[in-house]
């Protein structure tokens, strides 16, 4: 019992260091390429029920982060990719 409390109180900081935290998927990088004419998903980490608000070449999707803490959204394919940042915010993250 001793032991479990301990551990309990001494992991409880570490879980509120990551929340809140909006992160993409690892492979969202500077210089990625992107397939000619092939859609493309956008997706990450955050707070579950969290709105997500993500921009990139010229489009604006939003989506909810589900139970799990996981978010996408899909991208229509232009018949090229420009070169444009790709930008993800939460309406928590602007306050």
């Amino acid at each position: 019992m001793k032991l479990t409390l301990l551990t309990t109180l001494l992991l409880a900081p570490l879980a509120a260091l990551h929340a809140g935290e909006l992160t993409l998927g690892a492979v969202f990088s500077d210089h990625m390429v992107l397939q000619r004419d092939k859609a493309v998903a956008v997706w990450g980490l955050a707070d579950r029920g969290e709105q997500i608000t993500v921009e990139f070449a010229g489009q604006k999707k939003t989506t909810i982060v589900g139970v799990d803490g996981k978010w996408s959204t899909p991208f229509s394919p232009p018949p090229v990719w420009p070169s444009a940042p790709l930008t993800a915010s939460t309406p928590k993250a602007n306050s």
